[in-house]
């Protein structure tokens, strides 16, 4: 019985036995599987980076033994005229300062900033105390200097009757005592009195000259005065506009004759109907710009609008600080649309010369023995020229000597562009 009862466990517990068998194996049946594919995934991984290393090599050679390719522009003849655009700087046709002449009190300012006045308007008017009283003063020495001259005449007349008196008396007494009526002591104090009248009548002369002299200086600082006094009303010099005022102008202020540092500037007035404009021409332009030269004056807060003018003059030099010369122009500003100190554009049409060459700027290769450009031959093979240049246009360069028109020039050329490099050409969109 008891043989029976463990045969009948033994054979009980037997089916547990065999699934565990089977879970292992089929685990590393997994890990067998995960195994092969990971291994033909890196041999996959290091075939494609085998070919594409190869590729590269392949295309590094190609590239190698490629020609490099440039942009190339064309040098083409020059047309019989171009246009040349230089900054310029508007300035009121006549713009002045207006300063007081003379001290005292603003009284009245009939204008300001922005009025439009005429010739003779009343600007500004001035209360002078003190120069009143000088006046005052100048008139009254003038006086009392006439009065002096008046008498310096009465004292004349009184010589010149002495000194009459005298001559006939001097007479009387030569006769007489050539006669032997008068001793000749008596004659000669007759003689002394006539010589001391005649110094007499001319002292007074000197001295009616010396007064007649004082009293006209000071009549003439009683003009002078006078004069000044007609500077309490400053009227506008021209008609204008007013451009400037100084803030310490107000009713009350005191003002400072003169234009020192100590002294203010009141206002200021200018003509806009007409302005200048100032263009500092380059050295390379100075011989070409002259009197009656036409061009266009333009602004960029304008678009579009256009104001034609001629040069009016020049400095004819050239300053040596900044190698330009001076041209002046004369704009018709009748609508004002301009304002004076606006940045303008200034465009010249200036004439070239025969048979000159222009040059793509991109072209030119500045070398230690002079301007060259990169020439690409039928050949396609890069020849270095040199260059004899004339005005630089900004986007173009004259050349007098060294290219033909329709040669191709590399344009930016980078150090791989030698001599004799041959090099895939490519034009340039226009």
């Amino acid at each position: 019985m008891a043989a029976n009862h463990q045969l009948d466990q033994v054979t009980a517990s037997s089916p547990s036995v065999v699934p565990h068998r089977k879970s292992h194996f089929g685990f590393l049946a997994l890990l067998v599987l995960l195994g092969i594919a990971l291994a033909a995934g890196i041999v996959f991984e290091l075939t494609q980076r085998k070919t594409q290393e190869k590729t590269l090599a392949a295309t590094i050679a190609e590239d190698a033994n490629r020609p490099p390719a440039v942009n190339v522009g064309r040098v083409r003849a020059a047309s019989s005229s171009s246009t040349v655009e230089l900054p310029g700087q508007t300035v009121a046709l006549v713009e002045t300062p207006i300063y007081a002449r003379a001290d005292g009190y603003l009284k009245q300012r009939p204008v300001d900033i922005g009025y439009r006045v005429q010739k003779g308007q009343l600007l500004v008017e001035i209360e002078t105390p003190e120069l009143d009283q000088q006046i005052s003063q100048a008139r009254a020495t003038l006086a009392q200097s006439r009065a002096a001259l008046q008498q310096l005449r009465a004292s004349l007349l009184a010589a010149r009757s002495n000194l009459k008196l005298a001559q006939v008396t001097a007479d009387r007494w030569k006769k007489l005592t050539e006669e032997g009526v008068f001793s000749r002591q008596d004659l000669d104090e007759k003689m002394a009195a006539l010589e001391s009248g005649q110094a007499n009548v001319q002292a007074a002369e000197e001295s009616v000259r010396a007064a007649e002299s004082t009293a006209a200086a000071n009549e003439a600082n009683l003009k002078r005065l006078e004069e000044l006094q007609t500077f309490d009303r400053l009227v506008a010099p021209f008609d204008g506009v007013i451009t400037a005022r100084s803030l310490q102008s107000d009713v009350g202020t005191l003002i400072s004759s003169g234009n020192t540092a100590s002294s203010r500037e009141i206002m200021r007035i200018a003509q806009i109907g007409v302005l200048r404009v100032f263009v500092s021409i380059p050295q390379t332009y100075a011989p070409m710009i002259h009197d009656g030269l036409p061009a266009e004056v333009r602004v960029d807060e304008l678009p579009g609008r256009l104001f034609p003018t001629k040069v009016s003059g020049t400095t004819h030099s050239v300053e040596s600080s900044s190698r330009t010369m001076l041209a002046v122009l004369l704009v018709q500003n009748q609508e004002e649309l301009l304002l004076p100190g606006m940045y303008a554009k200034v465009r010249f049409s200036l004439p070239h010369k025969v048979n000159v060459l222009m040059l793509p700027a991109d072209g030119l290769v500045l070398k230690s023995d002079g301007p060259q450009a990169a020439v690409v031959g039928p050949d396609r093979k890069v020849h270095f020229q040199k260059l004899t240049l004339g005005r630089d246009y900004g986007a173009e360069i004259e050349v007098h000597s060294g290219l033909a028109d329709g040669d191709r020039v590399v344009l930016n050329p980078t150090d791989a562009i030698r001599e004799g490099v041959i090099v895939e050409p490519k034009e340039r969109a226009k």
